[in-house]
């Protein structure tokens, strides 16, 4: 890019929300754009259908390099249904043409046995569209009528996945990893390293509400398999799988390998993947970047005396009540080796009730720093509303996330509480859309919020009868 080698770390999106599935507002849409950039991702796969140009707009303006597919998933059908397929390529290649951010160009019915027949003139109808502007083709089968390979890391197999692939030094593209590897427990790499898991703490498939423990193991696992992406000598990038839980049509349970929960709310490794970012990328319109570090624990009773913090820095120092408990590089070893930023592990002798507070040092200064503080007992809610850059819109309906934080006489937030709380609105036409009331997972209950036109003040209000209530107003 630019004339620079790049290694692509994206991510994939569903276009789906709660309760509401695909009717986003552009605004929403545009948040959900935001959420990946700041996650420190620069690609996004649009699995597996033409998504929203309203997102593909915000894509252009964030920076997100992206994959843009036609529909397709495990099926194909008869003639008809090929027919609408061809249709399909021509209609949104015609539609997102213009889209600078659009880089491949997925014509391919994913993990479907597609014939010969159709890749190749998929292929030709999208280059007949498009014979004005270079474009790269993508195929999840290895086919020469697509410029590029875009497997699966689960297809195929462990320890070395795609590493030693070399088929004419063509090059490829891991379109989904970190999730089925692990659910399916043949990863091959910290399934034998971690034979005392149980089966349920191995995989990536990991609500919110399942603590911190398990969080961890989630983070890891996104950790080995991006370690292990980057020794493919024909891989030029990755995008794991993937940014948001989702509701599945076919199944009764969220899938919960996303990185942030159905509600955009960010677990353990998010902020891994920010880690992964250089501290020298500076970004604009107040987008998360430079240097970065985060203490990827709870610090309670039940807390790992091993904590892991993620951080781009060069050097870390962790104190514990503000006393240092050591300086260090980051861990590099078989799970690290290749990462930009590798994590830091601290081991402290015992659990002491307080503060944790790590300092990112770059060049031998502090940079930036995060803590965390052990939590008393639950007192309060603190309301957020989640904009993520984007003002609610005055003129238009909007949706946005409704976050009721139960925290204690610190503010503190109550990784623990689980109450379920009620919310109420009044004043201008909106509405509220999901269960109400509501239990908090892992200390935080979410509703939406759905706005027709915000031209007067409206309240919110979070309550539950043990905690002092929370009250915001919108203007």
């Amino acid at each position: 890019m630019n004339d620079e080698k790049l290694f692509i770390n994206g991510t994939n999106r569903h276009q789906e929300y709660p309760y509401i599935g695909y009717a986003l507002s552009d605004e929403a849409n545009y948040r959900d754009a935001v959420k990946i950039k700041n996650a420190g991702f620069d690609f996004v796969r649009l699995s597996h259908y033409p998504q929203t140009e309203a997102f593909l707009n915000a894509c252009d303006e964030v920076g997100l390099l992206v994959m843009n597919c036609i529909s397709g998933w495990q099926f194909v059908g008869d003639e008809k249904f090929i027919e609408n397929s061809y249709q399909e390529i021509r209609d949104f290649s015609r539609r997102d043409r213009n889209h600078p951010s659009i880089i491949f160009w997925e014509v391919s019915l994913n993990e479907s046995d597609m014939k010969a027949a159709y890749m190749q003139k998929a292929n030709e109808i999208l280059r007949t569209e498009l014979p004005y502007v270079p474009i790269y083709t993508a195929g999840w089968i290895d086919n020469p009528n697509y410029d590029l390979f875009i497997p699966a890391r689960q297809h195929s197999k462990a320890p070395d996945y795609w590493n030693n692939y070399e088929n004419n030094n063509r090059k490829i593209f891991i379109a989904e990893y970190g999730d089925w590897e692990y659910y399916a427990q043949n990863a091959g790499f910290n399934q034998t390293t971690f034979a005392n898991l149980k089966e349920e703490e191995r995989t990536s498939r990991q609500l919110r509400s399942f603590g911190e423990k398990r969080l961890l193991q989630q983070a890891f696992n996104y950790q080995e398999a991006f370690n292990s992406n980057l020794k493919g000598k024909h891989t030029i990038g990755q995008a794991n799988w993937l940014m948001f839980d989702y509701n599945r049509g076919y199944a009764d349970d969220i899938e919960s390998s996303g990185i942030s929960d159905i509600f955009r709310i960010p677990k353990f490794a998010h902020y891994f993947y920010q880690s992964q970012r250089s501290p020298s990328v500076k970004l604009k319109n107040n987008l998360v970047s430079g240097p970065m570090v985060y203490i990827a624990n709870y610090w309670n009773e039940k807390s790992s005396l091993d904590v892991t913090v993620f951080s781009n820095c060069e050097e870390v120092a962790l104190y514990l009540n503000e006393v240092l408990i050591a300086k260090q590089k980051p861990l590099r070893n078989t799970f690290s080796e290749k990462l930009p930023h590798p994590p830091f592990v601290f081991t402290i002798p015992s659990f002491q009730k307080g503060n944790l507070r790590a300092e990112g040092i770059i060049n031998g200064k502090k940079v930036t720093e995060h803590w965390v503080k052990s939590p008393e007992s639950a007192t309060a809610i603190q309301l957020v509303i989640d904009e993520s850059n984007v003002k609610i819109n005055p003129n238009h309906q909007d949706v946005v996330f409704v976050y009721a934080k139960i925290v204690d006489d610190n503010g503190t937030l109550v990784p623990d509480a689980n109450h379920e709380i009620s919310f109420s609105l009044e004043g201008a036409q909106a509405e509220l859309i999901g269960q109400n009331p509501i239990a908090a997972e892992a200390g935080i209950a979410t509703i939406l919020l759905r706005t027709k036109q915000l031209k007067k003040p409206l309240q919110l209000k979070a309550q539950h009868s043990s905690l002092k209530a929370a009250t915001l107003v919108l203007k």
